[in-house]
């Protein structure tokens, strides 16, 4: 049966796109918090193939990168594996696609981005975009470090494309100022 739709009537939108946070709000609420969610990991000897493979499974788009005891060697993310790294490793070293290791590619933990969970605690959702956008970086891991023996973990992960997911918007477009 047909309906006649009144003037004023609210516009349903898709739960993905309605904004669930605000650049006010708490940084930790935009925080991959790895005390409650399992990172994805991955050995640097492994194929790129197998690390893009891995992260279309898992819905990521970084993995940390492992040694044999899981400590944490660096990270790679599928910008890595399909930007022009892999394509200068074939053309200038002659190494087949297929050969290329997640080693090859990946950034070594002392030259990830990384912020102290302290600071996190007393930051709000735009310091964090402000920061990563000012240091053209798509993620900064979150290290917690233990108040009575200084040992460091790695205790998050802040991403721009979770970022941009939760508030509604691409947080990186030149127009987030407006928002």
């Amino acid at each position: 049966s047909q309906v006649s739709p009144r003037v004023g009537l609210p516009c349903r939108t898709p739960d993905g796109l309605t904004p669930l946070v605000h650049a006010e709000d708490p940084a930790i609420s935009v925080m991959t918090d790895f005390s409650e969610v399992t990172p994805v990991t991955i050995e640097p000897g492994l194929s790129i193939d197998l690390a893009l493979r891995k992260m279309k499974e898992a819905g990521v788009r970084l993995l940390l990168v492992t040694d044999r005891v899981d400590n944490i060697e660096g990270t790679i993310t599928s910008y890595d594996i399909q930007g022009d790294w892999p394509l200068r490793l074939v053309q200038e070293q002659g190494i087949a696609h297929a050969d290329i290791r997640v080693h090859m590619l990946m950034t070594p933990l002392d030259q990830v981005m990384a912020m102290d969970m302290l600071t996190v605690l007393g930051a709000r959702v735009g310091h964090i975009i402000s920061t990563l956008r000012d240091n053209e970086s798509r993620y900064c891991l979150v290290i917690e470090t233990d108040r009575d023996n200084g040992n460091q973990t790695i205790r998050g992960l802040f991403s721009i494309a979770n970022i941009s997911k939760l508030m509604g918007y691409d947080v990186m477009d030149a127009e987030f100022a407006a928002h």
